[in-house]
């Protein structure tokens, strides 16, 4: 065969690539098409008549993983002429193989983790249809411009019969193959060791087994791996595992050594995202979203399975953090007390109140410091003077002293306490509230707080979302004066909940309700939208905890006018995505009011600002977030009873996305 001749009237050779005992490797092109393929041209002195059965085997066994994103393809098996049997017609890879890679010192350890999984999900598939390949080596392995790993070369590959699964002919590469291949009777697992050899080689760039061919033979039946010391600490007991001397004490099948390989590929993304995540704290955390996803992307990592580890390494730095504050705060506690104390001691009223009241605020802070401030506040009893009770005239003095703050909450103490002498409600059982909380609610809890926000990708996944749960997350981010004031209410309500005393609890909770509602009202004079909006829901919120569930649906109805409102200002501003949320919100207060037209209405309308928002992504070329946006439609789309027309749209278009019709 000659460069630039012509194959059976539509391939054209283009260039010698390589040769073995069996057959010679081509680069062509297809003449109708266009297409770049390799075409390897079979000897017909590698196969007299004898053997044509065994191959015309090997090739119906081989097409049930022609393919498979991890082999080679092949796209057809053409008939031979002159000295050559047949041509297969294989896909072509436009890179080097893993041997060249070695030698250019061109892989991380995170490409040599793919590669090896790659190979893994490969032979998972030739061993599930009897496929021992039997000649794994780095020329085999073929490498894409992504690094993506394809396995070459099946042609002195074993085909297992149903009830044989041992081969016992010594051929392949000697220096890849496995020790029990010198003796007979291997299986499968020798593509296993070979795979291991590859990849100890591709990290330390240093064969574990040095000398001549006896030499090395002599070393792996000993297991005396070197070089041992340059292969990263991560990595060295996969190695040792994967090059054992004995076949039983390695991994056994293709899916164990991939599940191994994964697992070591999760923790190296876990160290480098936990790196970039103590790194960002003074970050904006879009840019902490796209370092992640470069991250996930360097690693290969599905993103359900980078979200989940982020999630996790999210909380652990939460749980740390809050721990050393809560060691903080518990020291503070001590000193304030305790300078108390020394000033009863010295007689000092005035000195020993004020460290009290710093103390006390330590105190609801953090519902775990009770116990220690019940202690301290014992050990103070003991030192402190018994003194007689304050007259009227001394209780008026000191409020007249009292700062307008101060007397502030003093009314609203007198008041909540006038309220406990009312009627109890009726309890109504959480569940018979018909409050609804869906996936899309969840996704734009962060709404709640005090500016409509960019969703995050890292979303906290919540298995339920009570009203106390509700109030918790919403006081997490403190960034109004009158957010301060509510937090130490509902901080409050939490220590007469951990007393069991509920009556108390539910007294503070509507409390907080009632000053939620009156800040609503204030800022509806400002004409700030979105604080009314907020202020009605969190009354909401905090009635509903009350077991008050006529004034939270009130309250409800209230919120979701004005989440409305907002979403109407944010449609002239073509913010479609924040203004898709606030229609969410306004759904979710109706549908707490039990209205329910209204919560189709509002929707419907945020499907329409989703659409919107995902057609100016497809515009700008990020079909991912396009994507997201259309999924997210037809999630509420699914629960409308008369869906608007870019429901229907949309699925025309995930239809076209999923079939790739779409670019």
């Amino acid at each position: 065969m000659k460069i630039n001749e012509l194959i059976l009237g539509k391939y054209r050779l283009l260039e010698y690539l390589n040769s073995g005992s069996f057959s010679s490797v081509f680069r062509a092109r297809e003449e109708m098409t266009n297409r770049i393929v390799a075409i390897k041209a079979l000897s017909k002195d590698a196969y007299p008549a004898e053997r044509m059965r065994y191959l015309r085997s090997e090739l119906k066994a081989m097409s049930n993983i022609w393919g498979h994103p991890n082999i080679v393809s092949i796209h057809t098996v053409e008939p031979g002429q002159d000295n050559y049997l047949a041509w297969i017609v294989m896909e072509y890879i436009e890179g080097d193989n893993l041997h060249q890679l070695v030698q250019q010192d061109d892989l991380t350890l995170n490409d040599v983790l793919n590669i090896g999984i790659d190979i893994c999900n490969g032979l998972k598939a030739a061993h599930a249809h009897h496929i021992l390949h039997r000649d794994i080596k780095p020329q085999n392995i073929l490498l894409n411009s992504k690094k993506e790993a394809k396995i070459a070369d099946f042609s002195i590959a074993r085909i297992f019969s149903e009830s044989t699964e041992f081969a016992v002919t010594m051929t392949g590469t000697r220096k890849y193959m496995a020790p029990e291949q010198n003796y007979g009777a291997y299986d499968y697992r020798a593509d296993l060791y070979a795979t291991g050899l590859v990849l100890y080689e591709a990290i330390t760039k240093y064969f574990p087994f040095s000398g001549e061919a006896d030499e090395i033979d002599r070393k792996k039946a000993a297991g005396e791996i070197e070089n041992l010391d340059r292969c990263p600490e991560e990595f060295r007991n996969f190695s040792m595992k994967a090059l054992h001397r004995d076949v039983e004490k390695r991994y056994q099948t293709a899916a164990e050594m991939y599940d191994e390989l994964d697992r070591i590929r999760r923790w190296q993304y876990e160290q480098q995202a936990s790196a970039l995540i103590a790194e960002s704290a003074n970050s904006p955390a879009t840019e902490l979203a796209s370092a992640l996803e470069r991250c996930r992307k360097t690693f290969r990592l599905q993103f359900d399975i980078a979200e989940q580890i982020n999630q996790s390494l999210f909380f652990e730095m939460r749980s740390k953090a809050e721990k050393e504050n809560r060691e903080r705060l518990k020291i503070r506690l001590i000193q304030h007390y305790t300078e108390a104390i020394e000033h009863t001691r010295n007689g000092d009223l005035d000195e020993t109140l004020r460290e009290l009241h710093k103390a006390h605020n330590y105190y609801f802070q953090d519902a775990e410091l009770v116990q220690q401030a019940d202690m301290l506040f014992k050990e103070m009893c003991l030192v402190v003077p018994h003194s007689k009770l304050p007259t009227v005239q001394e209780i008026v003095d000191l409020i007249e002293r009292l700062s307008g703050t101060d007397k502030t909450l003093l009314l609203e103490e007198l008041t909540t306490a006038t309220e406990q002498f009312e009627p109890e409600e009726h309890f109504i059982p959480e569940e018979h509230y018909d409050q609804k909380v869906s996936p899309e609610n969840l996704e734009i809890t962060p709404i709640l707080q005090s500016q409509v926000q960019q969703a995050n990708n890292y979303r906290i996944l919540l298995e339920e979302a009570s009203p106390e749960f509700l109030l918790d997350k919403v006081h997490e981010d403190i960034q109004y004066p009158h957010e301060e004031e509510a937090a130490y209410i509902y901080q409050q309500a939490q220590i007469f909940t951990q007393q069991e005393d509920m009556r108390r609890c539910r007294s503070q909770y509507k409390r907080l309700g009632a000053f939620y509602r009156r800040h609503a009202k204030k800022f509806v004079r400002t004409k700030d939208v979105e604080l009314v909006a907020n202020c009605y829901t969190r009354a909401r919120f905090a009635y509903a905890a009350a077991n008050n569930s006529r004034t939270a649906r009130k309250n409800a109805r209230n919120g979701a006018l004005y989440y409305m409102h907002l979403a109407r200002q944010l449609e002239l501003q073509r913010a479609w995505e924040d203004a898709g949320k606030s229609y969410i919100l306004a759904a979710d207060n109706y549908r707490f009011a039990q209205l329910i037209m209204e919560v189709d209405k509002c929707e419907s309308s945020a499907t329409v600002c989703y659409f919107n928002a995902a057609e100016s992504a497809h515009l700008k070329g990020d079909l991912q977030t396009a994507y997201d946006y259309y999924m997210r439609i037809l999630s509420i789309g699914s629960e409308l009873q008369n869906p608007p027309r870019v429901v229907i749209e949309t699925q025309k278009l995930v239809n076209e996305i999923q079939r790739g019709d779409v670019g």
